[in-house]
């Protein structure tokens, strides 16, 4: 009779072992439920982010675009400066290598326009030179200055039997020639010279204004 009571407890007190262990099962069920709910929430949250995050990215780029294009502006604007610079500087540099050369070739037209009455003294001298030795020491010094004005290109100008050329020749009277036309010069006064293309001094002339007159 004892006996029957004391199963019975053993199963209620089994029971509730189960029962407990089942609600314990449902409640870690239901916590793993909620930490997966959670770690979903957790990633849908951070994709938001990554897709919000790109737009902005993108925004970011394109506001850099423009200052990449304003850099090269400048740049192609700074090597058309130097450019520019250098070609001015050029300029500037041959300008004044031609006007050294331009002062230095009148201050030699100058120099050697001023020797000229020296030789005509000479060339009178000369006329009027014998053998003695004077007139041997103004011939020397006559054939160094001429030696002189031919090193530096002075040649003389063609007068007699040319044509009267007023680039190159002065005159100082005209005359009837008999052997000479209109236009042709017949006597010189004074040697006219030149330095390379350039007129030294044009040479003084008297120009035959054609056949004289018969009666």
């Amino acid at each position: 009779m004892d006996k029957e009571p004391m199963d019975n407890d053993k199963e209620e007190d089994l029971k509730a072992t189960e029962e407990a262990a089942a609600a314990a099962e449902a409640e870690e069920g239901t916590a793993s439920t909620a930490s997966q709910a959670e770690g979903s929430a957790t990633a849908a949250s951070q994709a938001e982010g990554f897709a919000s995050a790109a737009p902005a990215a993108e925004k970011e780029n394109a506001e850099q675009a423009p200052d990449l294009a304003t850099l090269q502006a400048a740049l192609a604007a700074e090597k058309d400066k130097n450019v520019r610079l250098y070609a001015d500087f050029e300029n500037f540099r041959r300008r004044m290598e031609r006007e050294r050369l331009e002062t230095w070739a009148r201050a030699e037209h100058d120099i050697l326009a001023a020797l000229l009455p020296v030789v005509d003294n000479f060339d009178r001298a000369m006329a009027q030179a014998g053998d003695d030795p004077f007139s041997e020491g103004v011939r020397m010094v006559h054939s160094s200055l001429i030696d002189f004005l031919a090193k530096r290109e002075v040649t003389t100008i063609a007068t007699v039997g040319e044509p009267f050329d007023t680039a190159i020749h002065e005159a100082v009277a005209y005359q009837p020639s008999p052997d000479a036309e209109e236009g042709i010069i017949i006597y010189e006064t004074r040697r006219g010279y030149m330095v390379g293309q350039s007129v030294l001094r044009p040479a003084s002339v008297i120009v035959s204004s054609g056949k004289p007159e018969t009666k």
